[in-house]
Protein backbone atom coordinates (compact mmCIF):
# COMPACT_ATOMS: atom_id res chain seq x y z
CA UNK A 1 0.00 0.00 0.00
CA UNK A 2 3.10 2.22 0.91
CA UNK A 3 4.24 2.04 -2.54
CA UNK A 4 0.41 2.53 -4.41
CA UNK A 5 0.22 6.05 -1.93
CA UNK A 6 3.61 7.45 -3.10
CA UNK A 7 3.27 6.47 -6.89
CA UNK A 8 0.16 8.43 -6.35
CA UNK A 9 1.37 11.10 -4.40
CA UNK A 10 4.14 11.46 -7.09
CA UNK A 11 1.62 11.83 -10.29
CA UNK A 12 0.42 15.00 -8.32
CA UNK A 13 3.54 16.46 -7.72
CA UNK A 14 4.63 15.78 -11.18
CA UNK A 15 1.12 18.25 -12.10
CA UNK A 16 1.56 20.69 -9.46
CA UNK A 17 5.37 20.71 -9.97
CA UNK A 18 4.58 22.77 -13.64
CA UNK A 19 3.21 25.46 -12.22
CA UNK A 20 5.80 27.81 -11.25
CA UNK A 21 6.75 31.34 -9.97
CA UNK A 22 7.85 33.99 -12.31
CA UNK A 23 10.36 36.62 -11.52
CA UNK A 24 9.30 39.45 -10.18
CA UNK A 25 10.87 42.83 -11.63
CA UNK A 26 14.42 43.52 -10.04
CA UNK A 27 15.17 45.25 -6.82
CA UNK A 28 12.00 43.94 -5.24
CA UNK A 29 11.61 41.11 -2.68
CA UNK A 30 15.39 39.04 -2.14
CA UNK A 31 15.83 35.94 -4.03
CA UNK A 32 15.23 32.36 -2.94
CA UNK A 33 16.48 29.04 -3.64
CA UNK A 34 13.92 25.74 -2.95
CA UNK A 35 16.10 22.87 -2.90
CA UNK A 36 15.02 18.94 -3.38
CA UNK A 37 13.78 17.88 0.09
CA UNK A 38 15.80 15.19 1.22
CA UNK A 39 14.00 11.57 3.04
CA UNK A 40 15.21 9.83 6.29
CA UNK A 41 15.29 6.20 4.84
CA UNK A 42 15.38 4.85 8.35
CA UNK A 43 12.04 6.02 8.95
CA UNK A 44 10.50 6.21 5.22
CA UNK A 45 11.03 2.62 3.67
CA UNK A 46 10.05 3.75 0.19
CA UNK A 47 11.60 7.27 -0.19
CA UNK A 48 12.05 7.91 -3.46
CA UNK A 49 14.65 11.72 -4.51
CA UNK A 50 11.97 12.15 -7.23
CA UNK A 51 9.68 12.53 -4.50
CA UNK A 52 12.21 14.88 -3.09
CA UNK A 53 12.02 17.08 -5.76
CA UNK A 54 8.01 17.00 -6.30
CA UNK A 55 7.74 18.32 -2.64
CA UNK A 56 10.47 21.16 -3.68
CA UNK A 57 8.21 22.08 -6.83
CA UNK A 58 4.84 22.00 -4.64
CA UNK A 59 6.86 25.06 -2.39
CA UNK A 60 8.33 26.62 -5.19
CA UNK A 61 4.38 26.88 -6.02
CA UNK A 62 3.46 28.14 -2.57
CA UNK A 63 6.03 30.43 -1.44
CA UNK A 64 5.95 32.28 -4.42
CA UNK A 65 2.09 33.11 -3.99
CA UNK A 66 3.17 34.94 -0.38
CA UNK A 67 5.32 37.80 -2.49
CA UNK A 68 7.96 37.64 0.44
CA UNK A 69 11.03 36.32 -2.31
CA UNK A 70 11.64 36.08 -5.91
CA UNK A 71 11.58 32.50 -6.09
CA UNK A 72 14.41 31.27 -8.68
CA UNK A 73 13.98 27.78 -10.50
CA UNK A 74 16.67 25.10 -9.21
CA UNK A 75 14.73 21.90 -9.54
CA UNK A 76 14.79 21.90 -13.87
CA UNK A 77 17.98 24.02 -13.90
CA UNK A 78 18.95 21.58 -16.28
CA UNK A 79 16.85 22.28 -18.85
CA UNK A 80 17.48 26.11 -18.78
CA UNK A 81 21.22 25.22 -19.21
CA UNK A 82 20.38 22.92 -22.42
CA UNK A 83 18.69 25.98 -23.40
CA UNK A 84 22.15 27.72 -23.16
CA UNK A 85 24.20 25.05 -24.97
CA UNK A 86 21.60 25.19 -28.16
CA UNK A 87 22.69 28.70 -28.26
CA UNK A 88 25.91 28.07 -27.81
CA UNK A 89 25.58 25.10 -30.33
CA UNK A 90 24.39 27.70 -32.96
CA UNK A 91 20.90 26.12 -32.96
CA UNK A 92 19.43 29.83 -31.87
CA UNK A 93 19.85 32.87 -33.38
CA UNK A 94 23.15 34.71 -31.92
CA UNK A 95 20.87 37.65 -31.15
CA UNK A 96 18.14 35.85 -28.81
CA UNK A 97 20.45 33.62 -27.58
CA UNK A 98 19.86 32.92 -23.30
CA UNK A 99 23.85 33.66 -22.75
CA UNK A 100 25.89 32.04 -19.73
CA UNK A 101 26.55 33.97 -16.99
CA UNK A 102 22.90 35.74 -16.70
CA UNK A 103 21.55 33.82 -13.94
CA UNK A 104 20.36 35.41 -10.58
CA UNK A 105 22.06 35.05 -7.57
CA UNK A 106 20.12 33.36 -4.79
CA UNK A 107 19.93 35.20 -0.88
CA UNK A 108 18.24 32.27 0.81
CA UNK A 109 18.06 28.72 0.36
CA UNK A 110 14.77 27.04 1.95
CA UNK A 111 15.67 23.17 2.11
CA UNK A 112 14.06 20.67 4.28
CA UNK A 113 13.76 17.17 5.68
CA UNK A 114 10.62 14.55 5.59
CA UNK A 115 11.27 12.68 9.06
CA UNK A 116 7.72 11.30 8.51
CA UNK A 117 5.87 9.88 5.60
CA UNK A 118 3.63 6.90 6.03
CA UNK A 119 0.50 5.12 7.24
CA UNK A 120 -0.73 2.97 9.80
CA UNK A 121 -3.60 1.06 9.78
CA UNK A 122 -5.64 -0.67 13.30
CA UNK A 123 -7.69 -3.49 13.63
CA UNK A 124 -10.76 -4.00 16.00
CA UNK A 125 -13.18 -6.61 15.87
CA UNK A 126 -16.51 -6.24 16.93
CA UNK A 127 -18.65 -9.21 18.16
CA UNK A 128 -22.09 -9.94 20.33
CA UNK A 129 -24.86 -7.70 18.30
CA UNK A 130 -23.25 -8.26 14.97
CA UNK A 131 -23.02 -11.77 15.19
CA UNK A 132 -26.39 -11.70 16.81
CA UNK A 133 -27.48 -10.30 13.67
CA UNK A 134 -26.05 -12.83 11.31
CA UNK A 135 -23.40 -10.28 10.32
CA UNK A 136 -20.53 -12.67 11.36
CA UNK A 137 -17.10 -11.31 12.25
CA UNK A 138 -16.95 -7.73 12.02
CA UNK A 139 -13.40 -5.26 11.65
CA UNK A 140 -13.55 -2.27 12.11
CA UNK A 141 -9.92 -0.42 10.81
CA UNK A 142 -8.63 2.76 11.74
CA UNK A 143 -6.24 4.74 9.34
CA UNK A 144 -4.36 7.62 9.69
CA UNK A 145 -1.66 8.76 7.85
CA UNK A 146 1.23 11.72 8.88
CA UNK A 147 3.92 13.61 7.20
CA UNK A 148 6.18 15.71 9.40
CA UNK A 149 8.73 17.81 7.32
CA UNK A 150 11.45 19.46 9.55
CA UNK A 151 13.02 22.86 7.63
CA UNK A 152 15.68 25.60 7.56
CA UNK A 153 15.94 29.21 6.00
CA UNK A 154 19.67 29.70 5.29
CA UNK A 155 21.82 32.77 4.27
CA UNK A 156 23.05 31.38 0.78
CA UNK A 157 26.49 33.24 0.97
CA UNK A 158 27.53 32.76 4.06
CA UNK A 159 25.67 29.52 5.48
CA UNK A 160 23.99 30.98 8.34
CA UNK A 161 20.57 29.39 9.49
CA UNK A 162 18.15 32.29 9.47
CA UNK A 163 14.76 30.20 10.78
CA UNK A 164 13.90 26.80 11.37
CA UNK A 165 10.80 25.05 12.09
CA UNK A 166 8.94 21.74 11.10
CA UNK A 167 5.47 20.98 9.78
CA UNK A 168 3.24 18.18 11.35
CA UNK A 169 -0.19 17.32 9.49
CA UNK A 170 -2.30 13.93 9.97
CA UNK A 171 -5.64 12.71 8.38
CA UNK A 172 -7.55 10.11 9.31
CA UNK A 173 -9.67 7.79 8.39
CA UNK A 174 -12.31 4.56 9.00
CA UNK A 175 -13.22 1.26 7.04
CA UNK A 176 -14.54 -2.18 7.45
CA UNK A 177 -14.86 -5.94 6.91
CA UNK A 178 -17.29 -7.87 7.28
CA UNK A 179 -16.93 -11.81 6.90
CA UNK A 180 -19.13 -14.77 7.37
CA UNK A 181 -22.04 -12.28 6.52
CA UNK A 182 -25.53 -14.33 7.02
CA UNK A 183 -25.87 -17.36 9.22
CA UNK A 184 -24.06 -20.15 7.51
CA UNK A 185 -22.48 -18.24 5.22
CA UNK A 186 -19.02 -18.27 3.98
CA UNK A 187 -18.61 -15.03 2.29
CA UNK A 188 -17.67 -11.51 3.53
CA UNK A 189 -17.37 -8.35 2.31
CA UNK A 190 -15.17 -5.31 2.73
CA UNK A 191 -14.58 -1.74 2.26
CA UNK A 192 -11.11 -1.25 1.11
CA UNK A 193 -9.44 2.19 2.55
CA UNK A 194 -6.93 2.38 -0.16
CA UNK A 195 -8.61 5.21 -2.15
CA UNK A 196 -8.49 7.12 1.57
CA UNK A 197 -5.27 6.44 2.03
CA UNK A 198 -3.87 7.90 -1.57
CA UNK A 199 -5.91 10.83 -1.14
CA UNK A 200 -4.97 11.54 2.49
CA UNK A 201 -1.22 11.41 2.16
CA UNK A 202 -1.77 13.91 -0.55
CA UNK A 203 -3.95 16.42 1.70
CA UNK A 204 -1.48 15.68 4.79
CA UNK A 205 1.53 17.03 2.59
CA UNK A 206 -0.15 19.98 1.07
CA UNK A 207 -1.38 21.14 4.69
CA UNK A 208 2.06 20.29 5.78
CA UNK A 209 3.81 22.54 3.27
CA UNK A 210 1.12 25.07 4.02
CA UNK A 211 2.07 25.13 7.36
CA UNK A 212 6.02 26.21 6.03
CA UNK A 213 4.62 28.45 4.64
CA UNK A 214 2.67 30.32 7.06
CA UNK A 215 5.53 30.19 9.18
CA UNK A 216 7.62 31.96 6.84
CA UNK A 217 5.09 34.45 5.93
CA UNK A 218 5.79 37.15 9.11
CA UNK A 219 9.92 35.94 9.16
CA UNK A 220 11.50 39.56 9.37
CA UNK A 221 14.67 38.86 7.05
CA UNK A 222 17.95 40.29 7.68
CA UNK A 223 20.23 41.77 4.50
CA UNK A 224 21.65 38.79 2.84
CA UNK A 225 25.34 38.42 2.97
CA UNK A 226 25.27 38.84 -0.77
CA UNK A 227 23.71 42.03 -0.48
CA UNK A 228 25.88 43.42 2.24
CA UNK A 229 28.83 42.26 0.09
CA UNK A 230 27.44 43.28 -3.20
CA UNK A 231 26.79 46.68 -0.93
CA UNK A 232 30.63 46.92 0.67
CA UNK A 233 31.77 46.18 -2.72
CA UNK A 234 30.09 49.35 -4.59
CA UNK A 235 30.98 51.09 -1.54
CA UNK A 236 35.08 50.55 -2.14
CA UNK A 237 35.17 51.17 -5.63
CA UNK A 238 32.55 54.27 -5.13
CA UNK A 239 35.25 55.83 -2.57
CA UNK A 240 38.36 54.46 -4.64
CA UNK A 241 36.44 56.52 -7.90
CA UNK A 242 35.78 59.60 -5.68
CA UNK A 243 39.07 59.34 -4.36
CA UNK A 244 40.49 58.97 -7.93
CA UNK A 245 38.40 62.17 -9.25
CA UNK A 246 39.60 64.70 -6.43
CA UNK A 247 43.00 63.37 -6.64
CA UNK A 248 43.06 64.33 -10.35
CA UNK A 249 41.38 67.71 -9.52
CA UNK A 250 43.75 68.66 -7.34
CA UNK A 251 46.22 68.13 -10.18
CA UNK A 252 48.13 71.47 -10.47
CA UNK A 253 47.68 72.51 -14.52
CA UNK A 254 49.64 74.78 -16.44
CA UNK A 255 48.89 77.95 -18.69
CA UNK A 256 49.72 76.97 -21.80
CA UNK A 257 49.07 80.11 -24.29
CA UNK A 258 47.62 83.33 -23.57
CA UNK A 259 46.58 85.56 -27.00
CA UNK A 260 44.05 87.25 -25.00
CA UNK A 261 42.16 87.00 -21.71
CA UNK A 262 39.00 85.78 -23.98
CA UNK A 263 41.57 82.76 -24.83
CA UNK A 264 43.57 81.26 -21.71
CA UNK A 265 44.48 77.91 -22.87
CA UNK A 266 44.92 75.29 -19.73
CA UNK A 267 46.37 71.89 -19.30
CA UNK A 268 43.68 71.09 -17.42
CA UNK A 269 39.98 69.57 -18.71
CA UNK A 270 37.64 66.78 -18.62
CA UNK A 271 39.60 64.34 -17.90
CA UNK A 272 40.56 66.19 -14.66
CA UNK A 273 37.17 66.19 -13.77
CA UNK A 274 36.39 69.93 -15.15
CA UNK A 275 33.20 71.56 -17.05
CA UNK A 276 32.56 74.07 -18.91
CA UNK A 277 31.67 77.19 -16.47
CA UNK A 278 33.94 76.42 -13.46
CA UNK A 279 36.17 78.64 -12.27
CA UNK A 280 40.33 78.05 -11.84
CA UNK A 281 42.36 79.63 -9.52
CA UNK A 282 45.33 81.47 -11.55
CA UNK A 283 48.62 81.89 -9.80
CA UNK A 284 51.59 83.79 -11.27
CA UNK A 285 54.85 81.64 -10.77
CA UNK A 286 57.76 83.79 -9.18
CA UNK A 287 60.70 81.88 -10.15
CA UNK A 288 64.10 82.61 -8.04
CA UNK A 289 67.58 81.90 -10.32
CA UNK A 290 71.15 81.40 -8.77
CA UNK A 291 73.79 83.61 -10.35
CA UNK A 292 73.66 80.71 -13.59
CA UNK A 293 70.56 81.81 -14.46
CA UNK A 294 68.97 78.22 -13.18
CA UNK A 295 65.76 78.48 -11.40
CA UNK A 296 66.21 77.18 -7.59
CA UNK A 297 63.15 78.14 -5.74
CA UNK A 298 59.26 78.74 -7.16
CA UNK A 299 56.31 80.06 -5.21
CA UNK A 300 52.88 80.57 -6.34
CA UNK A 301 51.17 84.22 -6.42
CA UNK A 302 47.45 83.95 -6.29
CA UNK A 303 46.39 86.69 -8.70
CA UNK A 304 43.08 85.78 -9.76
CA UNK A 305 40.32 83.35 -11.44
CA UNK A 306 39.49 81.52 -14.40
CA UNK A 307 36.27 80.60 -16.44
CA UNK A 308 36.24 77.47 -18.31
CA UNK A 309 34.21 78.12 -21.26
CA UNK A 310 35.08 75.19 -23.31
CA UNK A 311 36.34 71.97 -21.92
CA UNK A 312 37.96 69.55 -24.19
CA UNK A 313 39.36 66.03 -22.97
CA UNK A 314 42.89 67.30 -21.64
CA UNK A 315 42.76 71.27 -21.93
CA UNK A 316 40.39 73.78 -21.64
CA UNK A 317 39.97 77.59 -23.06
CA UNK A 318 39.01 79.65 -20.23
CA UNK A 319 38.80 83.82 -19.83
CA UNK A 320 40.61 86.15 -17.76
CA UNK A 321 38.98 88.96 -16.27
CA UNK A 322 41.71 90.62 -14.49
CA UNK A 323 44.36 93.10 -15.37
CA UNK A 324 47.19 91.08 -15.22
CA UNK A 325 48.98 90.31 -18.85
CA UNK A 326 48.93 86.09 -18.28
CA UNK A 327 51.86 84.18 -19.16
CA UNK A 328 52.36 80.96 -20.15
CA UNK A 329 53.90 78.78 -17.40
CA UNK A 330 51.69 80.54 -14.70
CA UNK A 331 49.67 77.39 -12.45
CA UNK A 332 46.34 76.91 -12.58
CA UNK A 333 43.96 74.82 -9.88
CA UNK A 334 40.94 73.89 -8.47
CA UNK A 335 38.58 76.49 -6.84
Amino acid sequence: MKRHCISTLLTLLVISGAATTSRVAKGEPPTLIVAPFTGDRVHIQYWQPALGSGLADMLVTEVGRIGKFTVLETIHLDVLKDEIREGQDGWIDAAEMVEKGGFAAADFMLTGKVTRFGAQESNTGVGGIARRVGLGNVGIRQSSVDVRIDWRLVDASHRRVIKTGSATAEKRGTSFNVSGFGRGSGGGISHDNREFMDSALVKATVDALGMIVEELRPVTLPESGRVKRIAARDQAAGAAASAEFQARRATAGKVLAAPSRQAIIVSLGKAQGFRDGEKLNLYEAIEIRDEHDVVVFTEEKLVGELTIQSAQEERSRAVYEGDLEVKAGWVVKAK
